[in-house]
């Protein structure tokens, strides 16, 4: 696999992973205990941000077409950061269509450390995956993508 490919798979990382944490945490009866507070942190997780960063990624994978695999490694890099706006126009029309009483700036203050620390907790767990399937002879990089 190319390291474009592999950077463009791993955008649904955030997707798949709650979906994969749902399961384990809800449909099977594992120990409480640390795993279960993970996985309950990565469920919420995928709840509260999958709807706005489906969207994000969609739109910055069609940017990034063509572009050389060192422009996917600096956008995976600052994709958290990124993202932060797109998070909180998100919040700001879930607030307006739901009509909720919440303030709205307290709200999306109080997401942002969390939303900043499970999203380059993605971002390190997609760069140690690729070195470990780069060491493997797994992923191979240097090129440029064509999806």
């Amino acid at each position: 696999m190319t390291e474009v490919n592999f950077y463009r798979w791993s955008a649904i990382l955030p997707i798949v992973l709650p979906l994969f944490a749902h399961v384990l945490a809800w449909h099977t009866s594992p120990p409480r205990g640390m795993l279960d507070s993970v996985t309950t942190l990565v469920v919420l997780a995928g709840v509260a941000g999958g709807p706005a960063y489906v969207p994000f990624i969609s739109v910055l994978l069609c940017f990034l077409r063509k572009k050389p695999v060192t422009a996917y490694r600096v956008a995976s890099f600052v994709a958290p950061l990124l993202f932060v706006p797109v998070f909180v126009l998100y919040l700001f029309l879930f607030g307006y269509v739901v009509q909720t009483s919440e303030p709205f700036w307290p709200t999306a203050l109080f997401y942002m450390p969390y939303l900043l620390a499970v999203g380059f907790a993605y971002v390190g767990l997609i760069h140690v995956l690729r070195l470990a399937l780069s060491r493997f002879g797994w992923v191979s990089g240097g090129e440029r993508g064509v999806v």
